[in-house]
C-alpha cells in the first residue's frame, strides 16, 4: 500500500502536489509558496544544465574527420582564437617510407616539414554561431584560402574561399570523430 501511494505522490505536477500537501500534510499557504518558488527553481537549473550540455555539443574543439576520410584535423583554441593541426592521415608515409611532407607548399622552405602535426586551420575567431576571419591551408595544393566555418550537430561546415566574404569557393563537411 505505501509503495502505490508513494507513486501516485511522485508522478504527480507541481499543481497537484501543492493541494496534496495543502490537504493531505497540513502546509500552511506560505510554506507551500515557498516549496513552489524552490521547484521552479530547481526546474530552472535543470533547463540551464541541459542548454549547457547542448552548447557543449556545439563545440568546435575537437577532432574531425575530412569528407574524403584521408585526414583527421584537431582543433583547438589557442588564446581566444581557433587552429586546426593533422592529428591523422591516411597515407602517413611517402613510397619510401618517410613521413609525408609538405611538398606542394610554395616556400621552398617549408617542404621538408611534415604533413602529420601541421597546422592548416588558424585565426579563426567565435562570431556568435560560427568561426570567422581565419585560414585554412590546402596541402594538396600548397595554397592558402580564407576560412570559416560552422557547427551543425556532429559535422562542422568547413568554407574555404578567395575572397573575405566567403563568395568564391566551397564548402567541404568535416565529421566529429568521438
Amino acid at each position: 500500500y505505501d509503495f502505490v501511494k508513494r507513486k501516485r505522490e511522485l508522478t504527480m505536477n507541481i499543481a497537484d502536489r501543492i493541494q496534496y500537501l495543502r490537504k493531505q500534510k497540513g502546509y500552511s499557504q506560505e510554506e507551500l509558496a515557498d516549496i513552489e518558488k524552490e521547484m521552479k527553481k530547481i526546474v530552472i537549473s535543470m533547463i540551464i544544465m541541459l542548454a549547457s550540455i547542448s552548447t557543449y555539443a556545439q563545440d568546435v574543439v575537437g577532432k574531425w574527420k575530412l569528407e574524403d576520410g584521408t585526414a583527421i584535423v584537431e582543433v583547438y583554441k589557442q588564446g581566444d582564437v581557433f587552429n586546426g593541426k593533422i592529428v591523422w592521415l591516411q597515407n602517413p608515409t611517402e613510397p619510401d617510407g618517410t613521413p609525408a611532407k609538405d611538398e606542394n607548399n610554395p616556400d621552398a622552405k617549408l617542404r621538408s616539414r611534415q604533413l602529420l602535426g601541421l597546422n592548416m586551420l588558424s585565426g579563426l575567431k567565435k562570431d556568435g554561431g560560427e568561426y570567422t576571419g581565419g585560414n585554412i591551408y590546402d596541402p594538396g595544393n600548397g595554397k592558402t584560402y580564407n576560412c570559416s566555418m560552422k557547427v551543425e550537430g556532429d559535422v562542422l561546415k568547413v568554407r574555404g574561399s578567395l575572397d573575405k566574404k566567403g563568395l568564391l569557393g566551397r564548402t567541404m563537411d568535416w565529421f566529429r570523430v568521438k
